[in-house]
């Protein structure tokens, strides 16, 4: 054998040995772009379900009874089920997420609810793989779990009414209850300071549907009356009175709040309440009032059912009651509560 023909072997056993190379390449490359196919689809599996579990658990903890300030099991587990079904994950393709009522945890002593959503053959099945199945992984369980709990409001930033509430003398804290009812809006006769029959103004605000209109006057009042503040009003806070019966703007504005709402009989209490929540409105809980033009602090936030239309003489008559409102909680002095992640 020659020289030559020696080499022509080797070049050929060279070829070879690429080629075989070049193929085992190929098919790692193929591998991993299998294996981020089905990582991918895990990565977000995971995160709608984690999206779920969220709104799911905030669903739950919403189900505040407003009577007395605690998470109702029942509804909560309704809300949760019924919001963690409007959420999708994957299975083979995106389907609604199916929570189990042995998932939702209720703990009315501290208001907190506690969901975990599943995607496994209980729980409307399991995420199914593409390209792992050849390695034998037909499909993968997965589970997201949260916690949201219903904690006091410190600072409301939504629709509060420019009414300031004062606990009736020798009592801590307004008393739930059908029939008893407080002033939130005096027509005269001395029940506050002269001068002054509950109403407050708020800071200046670029917000809300009374933007723009100042902090005070009967307009704004009538306005805020019937659409609410559109900024934050913080427990600390220092406000100042409104003087003046203004039962005028009180009646244009009560209207407003009266007319959106879906269920307007009159002389009703809460319990019997089956309206769309324009009569239950928020205010802040302040210090007793001067004479005229004064300052006053806000020392909480309180919800009250305007439980019938008004005289005409500009009274406000309400029943106390809890509610759920956008805001910041913590541990403070009031009677209203906010959603919040806590897991």
């Amino acid at each position: 054998m020659t020289e030559q023909t020696t080499r022509n072997e080797g070049r050929h056993n060279e070829h070879g040995v690429v080629i075989i190379w070049t193929a085992l390449f190929l098919l790692m490359m193929l591998g991993f772009i299998a294996i981020g196919i089905d990582v991918a689809k895990v990565m977000a599996t995971q995160s709608e379900l984690q999206n779920a579990a969220d709104a799911a658990a905030l669903a739950g903890a919403s189900a505040v009874d407003l009577t007395t300030g605690k998470v109702r099991p029942d509804s909560a587990l309704i809300r949760a089920q019924q919001t963690a079904g409007e959420n999708k994950a994957f299975t083979n393709g995106p389907t609604p997420v199916s929570l189990q009522a042995g998932d939702v945890t209720v703990n009315p002593n501290a208001n907190t609810v506690k969901v975990t959503v599943r995607r496994d053959a209980g729980a409307g099945g399991a995420m199914v793989t593409h390209v792992a199945q050849v390695l034998g992984f037909t499909s993968v369980d997965l589970k997201a779990s949260a916690t949201a709990k219903a904690e006091l409001t410190c600072s409301e930033c939504e629709k509060m009414v420019p009414l300031g509430a004062v606990p009736p003398v020798g009592d801590a804290n307004f008393q739930v209850g059908c029939g008893i009812n407080y002033t939130l809006k005096d027509a005269g006769g001395g029940k506050v300071g002269p001068g002054n029959y509950l109403a407050v103004d708020f800071p200046d605000c670029n917000e809300g549907g009374c933007s723009g209109m100042g902090t005070t006057g009967a307009k704004t009042f009538r306005c805020l009356f019937g659409a609410g503040y559109g900024c934050c009003i913080s427990i600390g806070e220092v406000l100042q009175t409104e003087p003046g019966v203004m039962s005028g703007p009180t009646d244009a504005g009560f209207k407003t709040r009266w007319n959106n709402d879906t269920d307007r009989r009159s002389n009703i209490c809460y319990k019997d309440y089956v309206g769309n929540g324009s009569r239950v409105i928020n205010v802040p809980i302040i210090t007793p009032i001067g004479n005229g033009r004064t300052s006053v602090t806000v020392t909480g936030i309180a919800a009250f059912f305007i439980v019938s239309q008004l005289s005409g003489k500009g009274e406000v008559l309400a029943e106390f009651v809890h509610d759920v409102v956008p805001g910041t909680g913590g541990n403070c002095n009031s009677t209203v509560f906010t959603l919040r992640l806590i897991q």
